[in-house]
C-alpha cells in the first residue's frame, strides 16, 4: 500500500512538472518593431507640436482638435512602449519641438517655418503631417507581427485618415489645393472622398 501511494505522489509530481514547463505566450517583439515603435513615438509627437504651434498662431479650433488627438496617439505609443519595457528616448519630454531623431527634428523646422507663413501654407502643411502619417504607418505594418503593435497601429491610421480630410475640408474652403506627396493620388482621393470613421485607440 505505501509502495502505491508513493507511486501515486510521483505521478502527480511528474505531471505537476509537465505543466508548469508549458510555454508561455509570447508577447516579444523584435528589434525591428521595436525600432519602429520608437519612430512613430517621435513622429505622432511631431504632429502634435506643430498643430498646438499653429493653433496658437491662428486661433483655428481645428488644430488644437487634432492636436488633442494626438496627444491621444502619442501615448498609446508611450503605453505600448511601456509594456514592452522600452524606454522613451524623449523620457516622457513635453517640451514642444525637441526630438532625439535628427530626421524628425529636420522635418519639424521644416514643417514649422511653413506654418509661420502664412494660415493656408499652415493647413498645407497639416496636410502634409497627415499623408507622411498614413504612408509611414502602411509601411510599417508590412515588417509587424506583433497584434498589440497591428491593432494600434491601424488605429492611429484611422486616425490621421480622419485628419487628412478636416484638413482637406478647410483647404478647399480656401480655394487651395493639396497635391500629395507620399501616399498616391489615388489613395489621397479615396480618403478625402471617404466619410470620418470612429478609431479605436
Amino acid at each position: 500500500m505505501k509502495n502505491f501511494m508513493l507511486f501515486l505522489v510521483l505521478i502527480i509530481g511528474f505531471f505537476s512538472c509537465q505543466e508548469d514547463q508549458k510555454p508561455l505566450i509570447n508577447n516579444s517583439i523584435t528589434e525591428q518593431e521595436e525600432t519602429s515603435l520608437l519612430y512613430m513615438r517621435e513622429e505622432e509627437k511631431l504632429a502634435h507640436d506643430v498643430y498646438m504651434h499653429a493653433y496658437s498662431k491662428y486661433g483655428i479650433l481645428a488644430f488644437q482638435n487634432i492636436a488633442e488627438s494626438e496627444n491621444q496617439h502619442v501615448n498609446a505609443i508611450l503605453n505600448l512602449m511601456e509594456i514592452h519595457q522600452i524606454q522613451d528616448p524623449l523620457i516622457g519630454s513635453e517640451t514642444p519641438g525637441k526630438f532625439t531623431l535628427p530626421e524628425i527634428q529636420t522635418l519639424y523646422q521644416d514643417v514649422i517655418a511653413k506654418v509661420n507663413l502664412s494660415l493656408e501654407d499652415a493647413l498645407l502643411a497639416g496636410m502634409l503631417i497627415e499623408d507622411l502619417d498614413i504612408y509611414d504607418l502602411e509601411n510599417a505594418l508590412m515588417d509587424i507581427d506583433n497584434a498589440s503593435i497591428q491593432r494600434i497601429y491601424h488605429s492611429l491610421q484611422c486616425g490621421s485618415m480622419n485628419h487628412l480630410r478636416a484638413f482637406e475640408n478647410l483647404v478647399s474652403s480656401s480655394n487651395i489645393s493639396y497635391t500629395p506627396v507620399y501616399i498616391s493620388q489615388s489613395d489621397y482621393e479615396d480618403i478625402i472622398n471617404s466619410t470620418q470613421l470612429s478609431c479605436n485607440n
